[in-house]
């Protein structure tokens, strides 16, 4: 489903850019996917929501203290906020930020699981607001990205209460975290060039024009794009303050 609005403990629940320059991240981001996107309030946290088809899909926003890294983060749903930090630090994560409610009515912690990968975790409520998932401009994917993900797997079962299987990308093995019957996630193998990371899928309907337009706003190409048969055809880009992202074309699905 295109909108959701329920989200099982383990599942991700939304994504954010923190950014050195969020008008300009707004800008960016709106030219290339064709989002709208409300004013940034103090009551938000100087987050400005952004919509597509009146459905929301992501926030953008400031860096939380100077110095921090201009990223995309993710976050899960959890049952328990300060069970689940404190999972994550009894598992060899660290706790960055320490569970509270930032913005009135949104509880969340953000941590790091073994590898440093830095994700969010987010407590629901009894009624959650609809997220758009899974269609052109919206996220499509997310996918912990490290030189070893195996060695985080044991984590994320305890502190998201995932399951771990694994199936083939082309070749390679690729690690999936299941939430019941569903992959919710996935985990790839790195080459090392980089810190382990969450990396966010957005989907697009064409990836060669999409591409085009990434750069042609203010972008980078950071990879070629690949593909993989029952996957489609990705790339990495990245935007103009140096978030890292990716833009993912889906196989049709068969008729």
């Amino acid at each position: 489903m295109p909108i959701e609005d329920t989200f099982p403990h383990g599942t991700p629940i939304w994504v954010d850019l923190q950014s050195a320059d969020p008008r300009a991240a707004v800008t960016y981001y709106r030219e290339l996917f064709g989002w709208q996107v409300g004013e940034a309030l103090p009551e938000t946290g100087d987050f400005a929501l952004a919509t597509s088809r009146g459905v929301a899909v992501a926030a953008l926003g400031p860096l939380p203290f100077a110095g921090a890294p201009v990223t995309w983060t993710a976050y899960f749903a959890v049952d328990d906020l300060e069970g689940a930090a404190d999972a994550a630090r009894s598992n060899g994560g660290s706790v960055i930020l320490e569970p509270g409610e930032p913005v009135p009515g949104i509880r969340l912690a953000i941590v790091a699981d073994p590898a440093g990968a830095v994700f969010g975790l987010w407590q629901r409520r009894e009624r959650n607001e609809p997220w758009l998932r899974d269609e052109p401009g919206a996220v499509d994917w997310l996918e912990l990205v490290a030189p070893e993900p195996e060695s985080t797997f044991a984590f994320y079962e305890s502190v998201l209460g995932v399951a771990v299987s694994e199936m083939k990308v082309g070749e390679e093995p690729y690690g999936l975290f299941d939430v019941g019957d569903t992959s919710v996630a996935g985990a790839y193998t790195s080459d090392g060039s980089r810190p382990a990371t969450w990396l966010v899928y957005f989907n697009v309907a064409d990836l060669d024009a999409a591409v085009v337009r990434a750069t042609e706003v203010g972008g980078t190409l950071r990879t070629e794009p690949l593909s993989a048969p029952g996957v489609g055809r990705w790339a990495e880009i990245v935007d103009p303050q140096g978030a890292v992202f990716a833009l993912l074309e889906p196989e049709p699905e068969p008729l």
